[in-house]
């Protein structure tokens, strides 16, 4: 079982999921269907949490948005597929995972009924995509307002806005003035809720009662922007969360100057643009020498 997991502090608190090598895609009545399947004796692979840490999560689906946008249904279902089959599938089942039975793994007959005669792993590519909308929606005003109360400029962030012109006056002071528009936006905001469960170890515990990716996802965002900026790195697993100013997408910064992902044409995009503008300072160095 996987078990690299971290939201915050809060490991202990991750649902125990399940990531499917397989999935089939269908049409009914118009939708684009997907679901898990498994083959004969085959199970999922069942990880403590989604594969990877909250803020990636987070990160992740903001991505998977980003570069299922514009695209149709039938198309973007492959991306979503390839997302589920490298990290976790995006929504609970309708009953939860026997975690506590022990050869719950191995259990290929609970599997097959669960998986490829119930159902249970199935969702809609409308529903996910409008999860993903909002999720991404969400993250770029909230990442706006954190800055805007640091009365920082926001202006690169309103530019991302593009969906509403609600917010078109905060990079405006003073910043006490959009406190009531926050408000409102954060009580209307999906949040997620607190229940008393059973950890792994079957002990009771207050942990968030997550029912999707989504649900993980948002807890990490809020995790993320209710830490103070000039705490350390380290303190409650704090990182930076950075734009790509190559490809646009959101990236977890190993250094608090670092303007690019670590994707390696963004790489070589950076270096390309550092050789273009220190060609550039040479050339005006050169002119400034001459015309002294």
């Amino acid at each position: 079982m996987n078990e690299d997991f971290s939201l915050g502090k809060m490991s202990a608190d991750a649902r125990l999921t399940a990531t499917f090598k397989y999935y089939e895609k269908t049409e009914q009545n118009g939708e684009i269907i997907i679901t898990a399947c498994l083959g004969e004796g085959d199970v999922p692979r069942l990880n403590r949490g989604y594969g990877l840490d909250g803020n990636e999560l987070w990160l992740s689906l903001n991505n998977l948005y980003q570069s299922i946008r514009g695209k149709n249904d039938n198309t973007a279902a492959d991306d979503i597929i390839s997302w589920c089959q490298q990290y976790a599938h995006p929504y609970y089942a309708s009953e939860d995972i026997e975690e506590y039975r022990w050869d719950i793994e191995k259990d290929t007959e609970y599997w097959d009924f669960s998986t490829n005669i119930l159902g249970n792993f199935t969702f809609d590519v409308h529903t996910m995509r409008k999860d993903l909308e909002s999720l991404y929606r969400d993250t770029l005003v909230i990442l706006m307002f954190k800055k805007c109360l640091e009365r920082l400029d926001v202006s690169t962030d309103l530019a991302q806005i593009t969906w509403t012109n609600e917010f078109a006056d905060f990079n405006s002071f003073p910043m006490q003035k959009h406190l009531g528009k926050i408000s409102a936006y954060l009580n209307k905001m999906s949040g997620v809720t607190m229940k008393l469960g059973l950890d792994e170890n079957g002990e009771l515990k207050v942990m968030p009662d997550f029912h999707s990716v989504f649900d993980a996802a948002r807890f990490a965002l809020s995790q993320y922007v209710s830490i103070p900026t000039d705490y350390p790195i380290a303190y409650a697993d704090r990182v930076g969360v950075a734009t790509c100013e190559c490809c646009g997408r959101l990236f977890i910064k190993n250094g608090n100057r670092q303007k690019y992902c670590d994707n390696p044409e963004c790489k070589k995009e950076r270096n390309r643009r550092k050789s273009r503008t220190a060609y550039r300072r040479k050339i005006q160095e050169e002119n400034d020498n001459r015309w002294a």
